[in-house]
């Protein structure tokens, strides 16, 4: 586990490099796709960083499989399996929004849980890592949840997901929650969201559509941060729902979100 928190960290960091030498300036050779939808979109950078990332796994750690976000299932047959998003925050990188990162997570897949993580918040230079049963941290430093108890008072983030239907949906249920709590803020990257909880910055987050990649890493954080992630109606984060917070307003946010999303005839 150590070996492989320590080398997620290093290619992280190789990653960062890349990326920082594609947006020193302004670049119109930046290719930019669409995907499942036009608000849905992945560039060439998003591309050459998962590779990075796979070529340094497939060389120190040649048995372990790896799922990445742009290129599927790398599959290897050993007992751990790498869990990437080379860019969390596509659409924020594209448009030069100081919010997206690159997300590492490793699972032990005979024990079906997240044994390490790590989150690298690219314009703020800020790495997030933890090791399962050893604490979180950031650029070394230990972070813990808030303790605030009251939803009336918590500062919760959401996100968005890529269909128009979905997002209809999504902010109806943002126009209820938004009256019974401080705020609510949108980064638009599930990864840096879940460590702004873990480290403080934020009370509680939660969000439907994500995939593994959004949020493996960065629900470990949480967690080793003293806090709590769920689904919705299921016990684990997943597409459904996915619900993190300092641990004290856990509870009362789960049950509102799915509460609404029932009404609103979404899954939970």
């Amino acid at each position: 586990m150590t070996a492989r928190l320590e080398a997620a960290s290093g290619y992280a960091r190789q990653a960062q490099e890349l990326i920082l030498s594609r947006i020193s300036g302004p670049d119109p050779s930046l290719s930019v796709t669409t995907k499942t939808s036009v608000t849905d979109m992945v560039t060439d950078v998003d591309r050459a960083v998962e590779k990075l990332l796979v070529a340094g796994i497939r060389e120190d750690f040649g048995q372990d499989r790896i799922v990445g976000e742009e290129f599927g299932d790398a599959g290897g047959d050993g007992p751990y399996a790498w869990v990437v998003d080379p860019i969390d925050g596509t659409t924020n990188f594209i448009y030069g929004f100081p919010a997206f990162a690159i997300s590492i997570a490793v699972r032990d897949l005979s024990q079906d849980t997240t044994v390490c993580g790590v989150v690298l918040d690219v314009p703020r230079d800020r790495l997030y890592e933890a090791a399962r049963g050893k604490g979180a941290f950031v650029d070394g430093k230990r972070i813990q949840v808030t303790t605030r108890s009251r939803l009336s008072e918590s500062l919760i983030a959401t996100g968005f997901g890529y269909a128009s239907e979905v997002r209809k949906v999504q902010g109806a249920i943002f126009s209820e929650i938004i009256p019974l709590v401080r705020d609510i803020r949108r980064a638009g990257a599930a990864s840096l969201d879940l460590c702004m909880v873990a480290c403080g910055e934020l009370d509680g987050y939660y969000e439907s559509g994500l995939w593994p990649w959004d949020f493996m890493a960065g629900a470990l954080i949480v967690e080793e941060a003293g806090g709590k992630v769920t689904g919705g109606l299921e016990p684990s984060p997943g597409s459904a729902m996915t619900v993190a917070t300092n641990g004290a307003v856990h509870d009362e946010l789960r049950t509102l979100v799915v509460s609404l999303a029932t009404g609103h005839g979404a899954r939970s």
